[in-house]
């Protein structure tokens, strides 16, 4: 007859308590990048549906410019929150409930998944009580502007050329920031960039690429703090 000790029995709890520790944290990055994975993907699908939208009615955006201020960069910043919107996401997703319709055949720009509850999807009725959110459940945060150039970055106050709608994620940390475009990469933060040349063209050695990479990011933290528009602020409220 086979059995187990007490003591074997708690040695054999003991060790899969170890395995569950060890496996919890790695189990949980996954779905944490998942999440992050999503959030990114939601917010390139609402720039190509503006893209699309706009490339399909004559270069109209769609917003209702009685329901949203421009600043004096003539920007548009929109929350997908119900009435924060000025009413892109039932224009996108073809649900308008108004008289005026700017999407006239009712025509799908975007479909996001529809969720129960405010998180992780679409939420809400028809028309202006529609809310789009994210893993987290928050918002995403959108800009609009009609220049050719193109709108400026918050986070960096750079103009993004030929982007006619920039979406940003608040992301896992509620930290803003931002999930598609402004990329650290891809952010010019003046001074010297190159790690391998200085200004004038000699080569830099190790502590100097150090310096001036710690000056680079340091310039990239003072324009997030010095936006244009704050998200942190957006996201308390």
């Amino acid at each position: 007859m086979c059995g187990f000790t007490l003591l074997e029995l708690i040695v054999v709890i003991a060790i899969l308590a170890t395995l569950m520790g060890i496996a919890y944290p790695a189990i949980m990055g996954v779905q944490e990048n998942a999440r992050i994975a999503s959030s990114s993907k939601v917010c390139a699908d609402l720039v190509a549906g503006v893209s699309n939208f706009k490339q399909d009615h004559n270069g109209i955006m769609p917003y209702y410019p009685k329901k949203a201020k421009p600043d004096k960069n003539d920007q548009i910043y929109l929350v997908t929150e119900p009435r924060k919107d000025a009413g892109l996401l039932s224009i996108l997703t073809g649900y308008e409930d108004t008289d005026i319709k700017l999407n006239i055949n009712n025509e799908p720009y975007m479909k996001p998944t529809r969720a129960e509850s405010a998180r992780d999807g679409l939420f809400g009725d028809e028309g202006s009580s529609l809310g789009l959110y994210d893993p987290w459940g928050k918002p995403y945060y959108i800009v609009l502007c009609e220049m050719t150039e193109g709108c400026i970055d918050p986070f960096t106050n750079q103009r993004i050329r030929r982007e006619n709608c920039l979406v940003y994620g608040l992301g896992p940390d509620s930290d803003g920031i931002a999930q598609a475009h402004s990329g650290k990469s891809k952010v010019s933060l003046g001074g010297s960039a190159d790690k391998k040349k200085g200004k004038k063209g000699k080569k830099m050695s190790k502590k100097e690429a150090k310096q001036a990479a710690q000056e680079a990011q340091a310039a990239f933290d003072d324009a997030i703090l010095d936006n244009i528009y704050s998200w942190k602020k957006a996201a308390k409220k």
